[in-house]
């Protein structure tokens, strides 16, 4: 080969560089290409270096050293993998086989790609535990959107960072963007942080969301649909376990399908839960078992608690404190506890009966003459449909007739 030949096909591949060079760090793809194959041309010239001259041979180690140089803006502006499918190249032809220089960022890898993946086992874990809370009753149309949502956006997450053919899908998109290929792996980290959070926000957000279904089912409650109510309640305390109203208002209901055990056990969690009011009816339940000493203790203990802007249920409170009283036959103090409950009663729109017809039981026990306005107020205030009230009721109307005939009598 003339020492011609080999000055031009070395000023053939400068020349090509030297377009790449000069292309304010925007090289066309036709210009990469032409710089490959100019090397590729060096490449058959240079195959036996033994007749070569030093100065040629130093050129081409100057030349080569340029475009090595080059790796990272020529990986950025095209495809090598795409082109070596399409040409073929030898594997020797290391030019096909740039690659981007190791950026200082890039020794991090290994721990960003530790914590993607931390925070992607993170998320499937709350994702399984959030499913949980959903589907361990009828999960209705929100339960419904929140699991398939939630999952599948765990899956599309981790599927684009963990496996091939999604990071192939997530590393094109980022090239796209023009995101630099060193900024990649904490782009992914960014994103399964972003995941994270959002259902650690999620799962934080269920007690707001078990209140609302628990006001759901008080709604189907009211209307008398207490299948939709129990449904509702039940999912209310499988996405928040504290919710003492959810546990107050299953309660309540199990009382009125006489279900009585189950609705103890749900007072007694409302109560654990801090609700005054599920002190009461425990209490209430506990003089229906003749437990006077243990419904004293929990009314008291309700009492201890109870706001004074809750009249409604500090009346209940008083109330069956003074009849627990009456019933193991401590007079005074039922009379004081009963009293008390009147006084608070005073604040009411509707004077309710309960509290009347418990102290004229108390006062025919101590001054049966001065029982008889009380008798008066039950009967006429007492709501029939309440089992208690509705015996009451039959107590007043048996005195008060036994008055009118002694009244008649003595005329």
């Amino acid at each position: 080969m003339s020492i011609l030949e080999l000055y031009s096909t070395l000023k053939h591949y400068e020349a090509a560089l030297n377009a790449v060079e000069k292309t304010d760090n925007k090289p066309s793809p036709e210009a990469i290409l032409n710089v490959l194959i100019a090397r590729n041309v060096v490449q058959g010239k240079f195959a036996d270096i033994s007749h070569i001259s030093k100065d040629k041979l130093i050129k081409l180690v100057d030349l080569d050293s340029r475009l090595k140089k080059q790796a990272g803006l020529i990986t950025q502006t095209v495809q090598l993998a795409d082109w070596r499918t399409s040409f073929h190249p030898p594997k020797d032809y290391w030019w096909w086989f740039l690659e981007s220089p190791t950026h200082p960022l890039d020794r991090f890898d290994w721990l960003w790609n530790a914590l993607t993946v931390t925070s992607l086992t993170a998320s499937v874990s709350l994702v399984v535990e959030i499913s949980s809370r959903f589907l361990s009753t009828s999960p209705g149309f929100i339960g419904s959107f929140a699991v398939i949502s939630q999952s599948a956006l765990t899956l599309l997450t981790a599927g684009g960072i963990l496996t091939k053919a999604g990071r192939t899908g997530v590393e094109e998109i980022l090239s796209r963007l023009g995101i630099k290929k060193y900024l990649w792996q904490e782009v992914k980290l960014g994103l399964s942080g972003v995941l994270l959070l959002s259902l650690i926000g999620f799962r934080a957000s269920l007690p707001l969301i078990s209140g609302y279904v628990n006001e759901r089912g008080l709604e189907n409650y009211i209307e008398g649909d207490w299948s939709s109510a129990q449904s509702n309640y039940e999912r209310a305390l499988s996405l928040n376990p504290d919710n003492a109203e959810a546990h107050y208002n299953l309660g309540s209901l199990y009382e009125d399908l006489q279900e009585l055990d189950k609705a103890r056990t749900q007072y007694r969690l409302a109560a654990q839960g801090g609700l005054d009011a599920a002190y009461n009816e425990l209490g209430r339940l506990y003089i229906h078992d003749k437990k006077y000493s243990q419904a004293v203790s929990l009314l008291l203990k309700g009492l201890d608690t109870v706001t004074e802007a809750d009249t409604e249920t500090k009346y209940a409170l008083l109330k069956n404190l003074g009849w627990a009283r009456l019933k193991k036959g401590r007079y005074a103090d039922a009379e004081t506890y009963l009293r008390d409950a009147i006084e608070v009663e005073k604040t009411f729109e509707q004077t309710p009966a309960a509290a009347h017809c418990l102290l004229a039981q108390v006062m025919e026990k101590k001054a049966p003459d001065n029982a008889l306005k009380e008798w008066e107020m039950c009967l006429g205030y007492a709501d029939v449909r309440n089992p208690d009230e509705d015996t009451w009721f039959g107590m007043a109307r048996k005195r008060i007739d036994a008055q009118d005939k002694s009244s008649e009598s003595t005329k």
